[in-house]
């Protein structure tokens, strides 16, 4: 089914966002600590979506069913894979994390499987996963037996945040199925930023004033862009699309990570590399290959997200 241009257009920008995100943790990596720029990605992001929730002035819920729910996905969705991903990035190419952040949809749809009954996997879906996780293993390399390697252990940190990210959508849609998505937005991520200010703070805030220009504004752009309006436009293409057409942008993101990274900071990526991405591309597109869903899903959307 054709998509619409304006959605095409949302599709690439998304995309694009989300794979500079990569990047940009790269670039803040030389002056900030992966706490450090889990927070103030969390505190830019925060700030934005509330705005935008205040302006539209959605109703606070007041059901503990909402708030305990919310509780798990702040830490699943946002604390934990904010946090893990610079820590990954401290030891492998902002490319290579982008790519391996492509595991999102693969470990959402073994949890899914598991946990939602509407969602089991057919054998061609069963299939996907193994084609996808073969890639994976190609993409990390002969080291990944080896857990004593710097590189391996930030490859393995990249699986543990994307299967974070899995465990939040899978909750989201056990749990908070039909909540207003973009007051979600704004509260795990508020949520999120109050998880890890403890730890910040305990260890000193950073000196943000101290910081250079290239620094300063990869942290606005972490925050504002790739944590504040990228969820917006994910959740407008929810809303507009078939929830196939929209997981489109799970294709192109880890494609955008590669650009950035080497347009941006000069990471080049072995040609070894490119047959593990097709077969994690085969297997997403297998995992999640068109069902003929009906347009548009209220609230919180039923499809897997691929974010960073």
């Amino acid at each position: 089914m054709r998509i619409p241009p304006p959605q095409l257009l949302g599709l690439i920008v998304l995309a694009s966002i989300w794979g500079a995100s990569f990047m940009f943790i790269k670039v803040m990596l030389d002056e900030l600590r992966p706490v450090e720029i889990g927070w103030l990605r969390l505190g830019g992001g925060a700030l934005f979506i509330l705005a935008v929730v205040a302006f539209r002035r959605r109703p606070i819920p007041r059901d503990w069913h909402y708030w305990s729910s919310t509780l798990v996905v702040g830490a699943l969705g946002s604390a934990i894979p904010f946090y893990v991903i610079p820590l990954a990035e401290e030891e492998i190419s902002s490319q290579l994390a982008g790519i391996l952040n492509g595991a999102m949809p693969l470990w959402a749809a073994i949890l899914a499987h598991v946990a939602l009954v509407e969602e089991r996997l057919d054998r061609v879906g069963g299939a996907g996963l193994v084609v996808g996780f073969v890639g994976l293993a190609i993409v990390i390399g002969p080291g990944i037996f080896d857990i004593a390697e710097a590189s391996t252990q930030g490859a393995l940190m990249m699986l543990g945040a994307a299967l974070s990210y899995a465990a939040s959508a899978v909750w989201v849609r056990r749990r908070l199925r039909g909540t207003d998505s973009t007051l979600l937005a704004g509260n795990q991520t508020w949520l999120a930023f109050v998880y890890l200010t403890p730890w910040v703070l305990a260890e000193g805030a950073p000196d943000v004033t101290a910081l250079s220009a290239n620094v300063l504004w990869a942290t606005l752009a972490l925050g504002v862009l790739a944590t504040g309006v990228a969820y917006l436009i994910y959740y407008w293409l929810l809303a507009t699309l078939h929830a196939t057409q929209a997981s489109l942008v799970t294709y192109l993101a880890p494609a955008a990570a590669v650009f950035w990274g080497w347009a941006v900071l000069g990471e080049s990526i072995g040609l070894g590399v490119w047959p593990g991405l097709g077969l994690i591309l085969l297997g997403m597109y297998l995992v999640n290959r068109p069902s003929g869903e009906p347009k548009g899903v209220p609230g919180v959307a039923a499809g897997a997200r691929s974010r960073t």
